[in-house]
């Protein structure tokens, strides 16, 4: 396993660890990156074997697909269709800003796409990159997909390096360690395949303040 060292999370100056990072990526291999929450794995989304890998590293049920970063919302006309007026609200207020906040939403999934990208489910998990860092680099390499780097079902999420499990360490190629201690926390999940949101799950974004975004639709 290789080591890069960043510190700073919205603009990494030395780009050639963000190549290299991306070169990595691109070759299919699995890394451990920070998130703007918590150490994450992650690999290119339509590479196959290497999301096996990642469920094998987590021990993961396969019924269980995998959040897919993106670095802006651009993006989503690769993965998404019937796009609504409410989620179109929600990606303007949280998504589509210098500052995207730690929100992962749920749509209906172009049927172009690989089964395996979505677990074989119509529906697929994207988010907005909240870092820079991480934005930066999915313009080089294409969007991610992005999972604790943790043992499916333990609840420590790994917000240090000293968090992440050694047994996991040693099965990825690289690992990029952020100076600091990450604040941890999930996002915050919501299906905006309706016209009317469905919370998922609760994170850091309360659904009070998405609903918001809402009332004079």
């Amino acid at each position: 396993m290789s080591i890069i060292k960043i510190d700073n999370l919205n603009k990494v100056t030395d780009i050639s660890k963000i190549n290299r990072t991306a070169e990595i990526i691109s070759r299919g291999r699995v890394v451990i990156l920070p998130t703007g929450t918590i150490y994450g794995l992650s690999c290119k989304y339509d590479h196959e074997n290497a999301i096996k890998k990642i469920y094998k590293i987590k021990e993961r049920n396969k019924d269980l697909p995998f959040i897919i970063m993106i670095s802006n919302p651009d993006d989503l006309k690769i993965f998404a269709r019937d796009i609504n007026p409410a989620a179109k609200r929600i990606i303007k207020k949280f998504w589509d800003t210098g500052n995207p906040g730690p929100l992962t939403l749920i749509f209906n999934k172009r049927e172009n796409l690989k089964e395996f990208i979505a677990g074989g489910k119509s529906t697929i998990a994207l988010r907005v990159a909240d870092c820079g860092f991480l934005r930066d680099l999915i313009n080089i390499c294409g969007p991610i997909i992005s999972t604790s780097a943790n043992i499916s079902g333990i609840k420590k999420y790994p917000g240090k390096m000293e968090d992440i499990p050694d047994k996991i360490k040693k099965q990825v190629a690289l690992l990029v360690e952020y100076k600091f201690s990450l604040p941890g926390g999930e996002s915050t999940i919501v299906s905006v395949m309706d016209d009317m949101p469905v919370l998922i799950r609760e994170g850091r974004i309360k659904f009070q303040d998405i609903i918001k975004t809402l009332e004079d639709l």
